[in-house]
């Protein structure tokens, strides 16, 4: 009897080891954008691109989670100025963009991994905006953009108390072959925040050793246009404050507002601020959402000299309805439009200053979600 026991046994672990564990769920999506940006300096051609995301979910002890993300597609910048929240590059080929352990210790929860984004287990909440269109794209105009900066090696832990406060911190090393030293670039982040029924919010604190390496190719080019090298990066640190409020059950309001102060090693730099205003509403079997936010950067006046000055570049307006076919099917038009400050031909016209000008661009489009 035992034998034969034995020979059923070994049999099921024959077959279980090329089936699927049962503690691991698989979820996923896939996105299609088609749109065009008039104005645009990358095309203006209508453009055609899709994205693929995997999300895998593993529990050992029922209390904890192994988390692997993995995407793929073909939209996004450099090759395409068009996209959505739901683009992703990658060229083509599935990569790993998010690992990472999770499990409670005590009352609280902490997470450790080689793929962490600074914001993976923050419980604090700035703004309620749906933030699937445009915005959430691009540099500088995305929810909590300066505060949510940051992708590697690092840990994170987070706790959400029964009277609606929550808190959370998190260490993450950008750089693999440097890990929280002083020849890598590390960045912490910290945040506070309280939700009650209908209203909320909260603040996010940043500090990042590097400012030219971590928010965008604004960023880049004026480090490159004004020689700031590594050994001239100080980094950066921004506060954003947030908050948002649900007046009836189909409208929200959120208002946001980012303090970014970097320091260049020999100059003076202005610190600058943006905001944001957005509402949700739903509206038949969709949402119909909207949004206001400026867009501040900076200006040299001198670029001879040590002083770098904050400038209003304008801001952006975006507006869209998320229509759900089904649980499983959106489907999302909208456009946005770029209100600037000062137009590029006045700035080459009259001034000798290192000078940035916002875009002058509007974009129309749609997008298709499938989740599975």
């Amino acid at each position: 009897t035992n034998s034969r026991v034995e020979g059923i046994e070994a049999e099921l672990n024959n077959f279980e080891a090329t089936s699927f564990s049962e503690t691991t769920t698989m979820s996923g999506s896939a996105s299609f954008q088609v749109g065009a940006v008039d104005g645009s300096t990358i095309s203006e051609a209508v453009t055609a691109t899709y994205s693929y995301d995997l999300d895998l979910n593993t529990t050992f002890t029922g209390d904890d989670n192994l988390y692997v993300g993995i995407e793929t597609g073909n939209g996004g910048f450099p090759t395409v100025d068009f996209s959505l929240d739901s683009s992703g590059g990658g060229a083509d080929t599935l990569s790993v963009t998010s690992m990472y352990y999770q499990f409670p210790l005590g009352s609280y929860e902490l997470a450790v991994g080689p793929t962490l984004d600074s914001d993976d287990l923050m419980p604090t909440t700035t703004s309620k905006y749906s933030d699937s269109f445009f915005f959430g794209s691009q540099y500088g105009l995305a929810s909590n953009y300066f505060a949510s900066q940051g992708t590697g090696a690092g840990l994170a832990v987070a706790r959400t108390f029964d009277n609606g406060w929550n808190t959370s911190g998190s260490v993450i090393s950008t750089d693999t072959t440097a890990i929280l030293t002083k020849e890598g670039i590390d960045v912490l982040t910290l945040s506070l925040g309280y939700d009650a029924d209908n209203f909320g919010g909260g603040i996010v604190y940043q500090k990042s050793e590097s400012i030219c390496t971590l928010v965008g190719n604004h960023a880049t080019q004026l480090c490159n246009d004004y020689g700031i090298t590594t050994l001239l990066d100080e980094g950066y640190n921004t506060t954003t404050i947030g908050a948002y409020y649900s007046p009836g059950e189909k409208t929200t309001l959120s208002a946001t507002s980012s303090v970014i102060d970097a320091s260049v090693s020999g100059a003076t730099v202005d610190t600058v601020a943006d905001f944001q205003f957005a509402v949700d509403r739903k509206l038949g079997d969709g949402t119909l959402s909207a949004s206001w936010k400026t867009f501040p950067f900076f200006k040299v006046p001198d670029l001879n000299g040590t002083l770098i000055r904050g400038d209003d570049l304008g801001s952006f307006i975006e507006l869209y309805y998320t229509y759900d076919v089904n649980d499983s099917f959106t489907i999302t038009p909208g456009f946005a439009f770029a209100m600037p400050a000062t137009s590029a031909a006045s700035i080459a016209s009259g001034s000798d200053d290192l000078a940035f000008y916002l875009y002058d661009r509007t974009a129309i489009g749609v997008g298709a979600t499938f989740k599975f």
